[in-house]
């Protein structure tokens, strides 16, 4: 789907702080939130997790997008990121939302300022987001937060070829 402007959620969650990551702590709490949302344990994940979470705050300092969280009492509960898909268009990516805190809105109120963001700040004019339509994480980004939406949704085989159907849908 792809969103040219945004709104309040229905229902905002007050009680977190929404923010870009930035600091070294920032960047080590989502690798934390990523290892609790896929209930990982293993070494080699978190070596895998804590690369990843390097490339993304490079491509960040490099200006080709932001990641930001939702902090309940200093804690990292949710994360996103939101990074150039081209001239005017920015794609969400890795949605995350701690266990405890899911259905409590923060995964809404953060993609609103995320969106208000990337208008105002990356110059984007579309907003997309690639999701299964049947997956309940879905239901923030219909429900709550985006308007002015496109719909197109393909089956898919694999992640990459999702992606390329789905920017060919809009």
């Amino acid at each position: 789907m792809a969103a040219m402007t945004v709104h309040e959620p229905a229902r905002p969650n007050w009680s977190s702080v929404y923010r870009p990551l930035h600091s070294d702590e920032d960047w080590a709490q989502s690798v934390e939130l990523r290892m609790r949302c896929n209930e990982r344990t293993l070494e080699a994940y978190r070596m895998y997790v804590t690369s990843k979470a390097q490339t993304d705050r490079g491509l960040v300092e490099a200006g080709s997008g932001g990641w930001f969280g939702a902090f309940v009492d200093g804690r990292l509960v949710a994360q996103m990121s939101l990074v150039a898909a081209g001239p005017d268009s920015h794609v969400f990516q890795a949605v995350e939302t701690d266990a405890d805190r899911r259905r409590q809105g923060p995964a809404g109120s953060l993609v609103q300022h995320a969106s208000r963001y990337g208008f105002a700040e990356l110059g984007a004019r579309t907003l997309v987001m690639v999701a299964d339509p049947n997956y309940f994480a879905i239901s923030p980004y219909r429900a709550l937060v985006m308007s002015g939406i496109t719909w197109g949704h393909r089956r898919r085989r694999d992640r990459g070829s999702s992606w390329r159907a789905a920017r060919r849908s809009w």
